[in-house]
């Protein structure tokens, strides 16, 4: 059997998932990596609640630390919620009055970034899609932040700190900066894409909630393009009902 190997922070939950609670030695002999290194990873996970440390003591001297991961870590490690996603996607789809499948569809986008905000603490749309990016391709989703979008403010605009409440001072930015693009090699959501394209722009809305600004979908894996791009867009986030109604009519 081969060395395991530590290519991101998964690689750790992983292992902490099947082995149970391990030190940094033990980590360290089993990726076949320095001490330094797996404690920089350790450090990461246990600032986001993926693990937990208790001190042990094994005789005299300094007590070492045994790592374990939490309830938050196993559901980012290895849950599999694509058939109950599925099935809620189609349910929700289902709903026969529009008004109220918006509500619901903008509801969830508002929780999906509710899950996300404290993370993420950039003060710029440009440092929040970073800490976005980083997130994601934590979850093993290819992200990355390109600034090569058309020219405007939105590169320096400052996002709002809850991202569905604005204020008019919120949208204060120096002209002639590039408006920065988030984007996805992969999709998060490959089964539910292809069963309906409504998920790539219920993915630019709980974007943009998260974000605190608008999210343009200018081009989509499902469509042929070769990535997902989320451009960012001049216009700060609105809290309205109506969200997904319009998210809808502009992709039309």
């Amino acid at each position: 059997m081969g060395v395991p190997q530590v290519q991101s922070d998964l690689d750790i939950l992983d292992c902490l998932r099947n082995a149970g609670p391990m030190t940094v030695a033990e980590l360290a002999e089993r990726f076949s990596v320095t001490p330094t290194a797996i404690r920089q990873r350790l450090n990461r996970l246990h600032a986001e609640g993926l693990i937990e440390r208790q001190a042990s003591r094994a005789g005299r001297g300094r007590p070492h630390y045994v790592y374990g991961i939490t309830g938050k870590g196993r559901q980012t490690a290895g849950a599999n919620y694509t058939d109950l996603a599925i099935a809620l996607w189609g349910a929700i789809r289902s709903i026969d009055d529009p008004k109220v499948r918006a509500h619901v569809l903008t509801a969830a986008a508002h929780e999906m970034a509710r899950m996300y905000w404290r993370q993420v603490k950039g003060l710029t749309v440009s440092e929040r899609m970073a800490e976005v990016g980083r997130l994601l391709s934590q979850k093993r989703i290819p992200f990355s932040v390109e600034a090569t979008g058309e020219t405007g403010s939105g590169s320096n605009l400052q996002a709002t700190s809850r991202p569905s409440v604005a204020s008019p001072g919120d949208a204060t930015a120096s002209r002639g900066t590039r408006l920065p693009i988030l984007v996805g090699q992969a999709c998060p959501y490959p089964d539910l894409a292809e069963i309906d394209g409504q998920i790539c722009q219920w993915e630019r809305l709980w974007l943009s909630e998260l974000l605190g600004i608008e999210v343009h979908l200018t081009q989509c894996r499902r469509e042929g393009g070769s990535e997902c791009r989320f451009q960012a867009a001049e216009n700060i986030c609105s809290d309205s009902d109506n969200r997904w109604e319009r998210v809808q009519a502009a992709s039309t």
